[in-house]
């Protein structure tokens, strides 16, 4: 009974035990993934290969046994311009490192004119100055030409020219206490080994600098080394020392490292150093290939960009024909309209004409009727009243043939009803007209003056 509570006891205490393990266990997990992301830097078509990289560094660490916190590593490789950076965002105290980008202000204006080599800072000559500074880290003159810049604040602002930081990646410190991170050093020497004529004389001071130590305490017979060391200890106790070098290989590298409360810290960035050239070596080899492989990228990349601005281009011709004939058919249907509704605008007016027409014509007609309706009531009444005459004027002619009685002295004159059968039908109706009128004047009665009025 006793051993079976044992077991139980030891069953519920790995229970409870289970959840904590297994929680460490996804933070140890969680830990080596942040170890991953301390590299940074490397593009898409870069030449460097961040795991290689992140490997030979990570594992030279371990050997030695140094916390990846306290240490930082940059590299870049001249020939491509491609740079990695191990723990390169974080902010260290720069030390005598910050006597570069100072150096560098000065010796800008120099390129620009407004100083030359036996320009006499302080009663010093420039060159001179460039020299202690540069070479033999004198700090006495280093704080005489902070002051000559107009004091830290101001350097320290302009000297944010030589990295390619953003304003935001900026630690207070960079500011406040001249606090570097080994990305900003190492864009700093980039633009001190890529615009080396803008900087006279600042190279030609840290190729004498430091002989034998550093990075020249393995490579100096082998290769020319132009760096600049910092080592300061500050009131915690804590050390920083760091170095940062253009080391002329064939293809030149630039390699900063930076360190804190590392011991045997020269060895370390001197080995550093030496794992980085030989990582150049091999770089060296694969140069060519990259090249070509970044060119055929290229130009695949441009027949890309060419076939999609083809096919732009198609589409738009296509969108355009599209919307052109969009336009034509609108036109035609507009077109259709109009001559629909002129069409339908002269038929309205033809009808209205037609209908004025066939009124104005109604009226002719029913004018012509009235007036031939008159006209011919008036023949009707004109013939009538001939008629009339006629036979007033015959009756009248029949009367005096009836009374007339022949001449005996005129033998040969003709009886008025003789005459008028011998004359022609036109010739019977005028004389018959004019007898007519004679016996109706005759027959009038007269007015005061003699004169006869005709009968009504």
């Amino acid at each position: 009974m006793g051993k079976t509570l044992k077991f139980l006891a030891i069953v519920l205490i790995w229970a409870m035990l289970l959840p904590g393990l297994t929680a460490f266990a996804a933070q140890e997990e969680e830990s080596g993934g942040e170890k991953l992301k301390l590299s940074s830097g490397v593009g898409e078509n870069s030449i460097l290969d961040d795991t290689v990289l992140t490997s030979k560094v990570e594992s030279f660490l371990k050997e030695w046994e140094i916390d990846p916190e306290q240490i930082s590593v940059g590299y870049c490789y001249t020939a491509t311009g491609d740079s990695w950076y191990y723990n390169g965002e974080e902010w260290f105290y720069p030390a005598s490192m910050y006597k570069v980008p100072l150096m560098m202000l000065v010796a800008e204006k120099e390129y620009n004119g407004e100083l030359s080599q036996d320009t006499e800072i302080s009663g010093e000559k420039l060159s001179r100055v460039e020299e202690l500074i540069l070479t033999y880290s004198n700090n006495d003159w280093a704080h005489v030409i902070r002051t000559y810049l107009g004091g830290d604040d101001v350097w320290r602002e302009e000297a944010k020219k030589f990295a390619q930081l953003k304003e935001e990646d900026y630690d207070p410190d960079y500011l406040d206490y001249c606090y570097f991170s080994n990305m900003y050093m190492t864009q700093v020497m980039e633009t001190l080994y890529f615009e080396s004529e803008r900087f006279p004389n600042v190279i030609n001071c840290l190729l004498a600098a430091e002989p034998g130590e550093y990075y020249r305490s393995t490579m100096e017979d082998k290769y020319e080394i132009a760096q600049k060391y910092g080592s300061f200890q500050d009131s915690r106790g804590v050390w920083f020392n760091h170095c940062s070098a253009i080391i002329y290989t064939p293809n030149p590298c630039i390699v900063t490292v930076m360190t804190t409360n590392v011991t045997k810290y020269e060895t370390i960035i001197s080995k550093l150093g030496d794992i980085l050239v030989d990582y150049t070596l091999q770089l060296d080899g694969q140069l060519e290939s990259h090249q070509q492989q970044l060119e055929e990228a290229a130009a695949e990349e441009q027949r890309l960009r060419e076939e999609a601005a083809a096919e732009a281009q198609r589409q738009r011709e296509e969108q355009q024909r599209l919307e052109e004939e969009q336009q034509r058919q609108l036109e035609e249907q507009q077109a259709a309209e109009a001559k629909a509704q002129r069409r339908k605008e002269i038929i309205s007016a033809v009808l209205k004409a037609g209908g004025a027409l066939a009124v104005l014509a109604a009226i002719v007609l029913t004018v012509r009727a009235i007036l031939i309706s008159k006209w011919k009531k008036a023949r009707r009444e004109k013939e009538r009243r001939l008629a009339q005459r006629t036979r007033r004027r015959e009756g009248s002619a029949e009367y005096r043939r009836r009374d007339y009685v022949p001449n005996s002295e005129s033998p040969d004159r003709s009886l008025p009803g003789e005459s008028l059968r011998e004359m022609p039908e036109e010739e019977k109706e005028r004389a018959a007209r004019q007898s007519g009128r004679k016996s109706d004047k005759g027959n009038g009665p007269r007015d005061r003056g003699g004169r006869y009025t005709p009968r009504h």
